[in-house]
């Protein structure tokens, strides 16, 4: 029989590629790298999909709990326990490049515009360590993908994504990536995690790190890569 350590409950949001729901499966690149990390370090992992607060809660207050795809950065850095990385790309502010005014090119700029979050999300705390206030130059919504729409109309100057995400994003409202452009870099923010509860013993993060680590060097982690960002 496992004992309460071998088995986990994995919390992730909506994100495609890296997470999503799938005939009432949840799947997506980072959650089956996640999935057969699980698979070979022997550790029964339930997955669960929410909004990204509940996500985020939900893994504080669950002692044998996870959360992915986490930035890890100086922010969180002693909330929780790593293993990683898991796959990710650079975050960056997207303009419309139909807009008439001068792109923001410096946070500094872009403090005289309206930036889309998501409410609890780490580019929220980051930009508001950096100055920038809710309901002033921050707009938040529940989730990332909430803020396309209102950026594409407008309603929003600048929206935080990756380049794998956003073209999904943009392909989902009948957009292409042409339309927007990079214009200030967030990949000093972190990359993605899988974050683990403190509560968790420490021995089941080193098995998971050993797993990740061998899907790495046996190419399964590429395979999935290509399987998911390729189609």
């Amino acid at each position: 029989m496992q004992s309460k350590a071998d088995t986990l409950t994995l919390y992730t949001e909506h994100f495609p590629p890296y997470s999503f729901e799938q005939n009432k499966q949840v799947t997506g690149l980072n959650t089956e790298i996640v999935r057969r990390s699980c698979e070979l370090a022997k550790i029964t992992c339930e997955f669960q999909l929410l909004p990204w607060l509940r996500a985020y809660e939900a893994a504080q207050k669950d002692s044998n709990s996870g959360l992915f795809s986490t930035s890890r950065n100086p922010l969180r850095e002693n909330i929780f326990q790593w293993v990683g990385p898991l796959a990710h790309s650079n975050a960056q502010m997207y303009w419309l490049k139909s807009r008439s005014e001068q792109a923001p090119r410096s946070l500094k700029e872009a403090k005289k515009f309206i930036v889309a979050v998501a409410r609890g999300d780490v580019y929220e705390l980051y930009l508001q360590s950096q100055g920038f206030e809710v309901d002033v130059n921050l707009l938040r919504f529940n989730s990332k993908s909430d803020a396309v729409l209102p950026f594409l109309h407008g309603k929003v100057d600048l929206l935080i994504a990756s380049e794998l995400i956003l073209p999904v994003w943009l392909g989902q409202h009948q957009h292409s990536a042409d339309a927007v452009e990079p214009v200030i870099d967030l990949s000093q923010v972190g990359n993605n995690y899988l974050a683990l509860n403190l509560a968790v013993p420490p021995e089941t993060r080193v098995r998971l790190q050993a797993a990740l680590d061998e899907l790495r060097s046996n190419g399964e982690f590429q395979q999935l890569s290509n399987r998911f960002l390729n189609h």
